[in-house]
């Protein structure tokens, strides 16, 4: 018996290959979906699950979700999600010194709260429950699901795409959309890492936890503390969770590094830290980790047939939001070139051109990075700055912003940085005129490109 050939191959079941999986089996299209997991739906590594974002446009996008009815609206990319899980607002970003003494504010937190619902910054959800709601789509449409498939390979093959699993399978496809993550393996097979600039690799580790007494128990808070030896800047972030009652994701990250344990930082920065006053009760329910690289986006979101689709091809994340838009768009490109009897580049070039105005044209991607390397400046010259700024900046969860605000505010008092520490204003000028690649040097030198 021949093999079965599919219309496309979707490789990873997040919220892009899930949603490009529904749209195309919804347009007709024979579609096969293979996911490494066995429990598709279960989270099984760090993910801060916020909808990102509210506050502004993100990725060409004003995206929002419609509390009355429960659903996630894309206005922009012309579509909307039913959303059935728990949630939890949160009204602001507070971005802290190392030594707990002064925070920067981006939206008036009491303000907010007072307005509820219409003066929140973001909300968390459950990426299990999205995760759930268009798995059962894709399912209805007839996309037919392979959990528990870790694919190793990707062939072309004349006018078809072989995709290999561990388990010895082989689907075959007129095309294959990779949505196989950050770490994406099909966009490696492609050999299109070659043509991104590396940037290092992250690690991270968050806990479920109860038990802690926040100043501000419904924003997003951000400090930055040193690691003594390396002098490494680490990033930790608390929300206030969608689960539990009180419960909040607590999380610590940054580059890879041989010397940095980064549970050993989390649970510095619960039990001996200058927060520690914060936790006054720690009890842990849930931990989770990660650890991906850190590269500039693809070339192109189309190589051989193949659609490149959400975190497999961005920096960082595409968030689940952005990776829903992505699949959206390449399941309806990849119907019309069906249509259209197209089946090659020109068939789905409406999806590659989509890509390139809402992605990289649409954000700089180092700026992104500014959240990593800012800090590299210094801990003692961080929290001078930090300090620098008491006025409430224009609430946000855009991470392509959040620099460009706090910046804004800290150049404003040049003139006294210049009076007070024009040590700290040389460094400043120094940085700023230095490429993104090089100011990141020491955290390429302990990544591990994989590529």
């Amino acid at each position: 018996m021949m093999a079965k050939t599919y219309d496309v191959v979707v490789v990873g079941a997040g919220p892009g290959g899930l949603m490009t999986a529904k749209v195309a089996a919804e347009s007709g299209l024979k579609v096969a979906l293979i996911e490494r997991k066995e429990q598709i739906t279960e989270v099984q590594r760090c993910c801060a699950t916020m909808f990102a974002v509210e506050s502004d446009y993100y990725f060409g996008e004003r995206m929002f979700f419609n509390e009355r009815q429960s659903r996630f609206i894309f206005p922009v990319t012309g579509f909307s999600l039913k959303y059935d899980g728990p949630y939890q607002n949160f009204y602001g970003w507070h971005i802290y010194t190392s030594d707990a003494s002064h925070y920067i504010r981006l939206g008036d937190y009491d303000a907010n709260v007072a307005k509820g619902d219409q003066g929140r910054l973001s909300m968390a959800y459950s990426k299990t429950h999205l995760l759930a709601s268009l798995l059962r789509d894709a399912q209805a449409a007839g996309a037919e699901i392979f959990n528990g498939e870790n694919v190793v390979d990707h062939r072309r093959k004349g006018a078809v795409n072989e995709i290999y699993t561990a388990s010895g399978r082989v689907f075959t496809g007129l095309f294959t959309v990779a949505a196989d993550g950050v770490n994406s393996r099909l966009v490696k097979i492609l050999s299109l890492n070659k043509q991104r600039s590396f940037f290092g690799t992250m690690k991270g580790i968050n806990y479920y936890m109860t038990g802690l007494k926040l100043p501000h128990p419904y924003v997003l808070i951000m400090p930055t503390l040193y690691e003594k030896k390396s002098g490494y800047p680490i990033s930790y972030f608390l929300k206030p969770s969608p689960f539990v009652q009180d419960e909040y994701w607590v999380y610590v990250g940054g580059a890879a590094h041989p010397e940095i344990d980064y549970k050993e930082r989390l649970d510095y920065f619960i039990y001996e830290s200058p927060f520690k006053s914060w936790f006054v009760a720690p009890k842990v329910r849930k931990e989770l980790a990660h650890v991906h690289n850190i590269w500039s986006p693809v070339p192109t979101p189309y190589k051989d047939n193949v659609l490149i689709v959400g975190d497999a091809g961005w920096t960082i994340e595409a968030e689940c939001t952005g990776s829903m838009m992505a699949g959206l768009k390449a399941g309806y490109a990849l119907a019309e070139a069906f249509k259209e009897k197209k089946l090659n580049q020109e068939g789905v070039q409406h999806y590659i051109d989509w890509w390139y105005r809402h992605f990289p044209q649409a954000q700089n991607y180092s700026e992104f990075l500014q959240i990593m390397v800012s800090p590299l400046i210094g801990e003692e010259e961080s929290n001078y700055l930090f300090r620098l700024v008491t006025e409430t900046l224009p609430c946000t969860l855009n991470p392509f912003n959040l620099y460009k605000y706090i910046n804004g505010a800290i150049a404003q008092k040049v003139d006294r940085i210049q009076k007070e520490r024009p040590d700290v204003l040389a460094k400043m000028m120094q940085m700023s005129a230095l490429p993104i690649d090089v100011i990141m040097n020491p955290f390429k030198r302990t990544g591990f490109p994989n590529c």
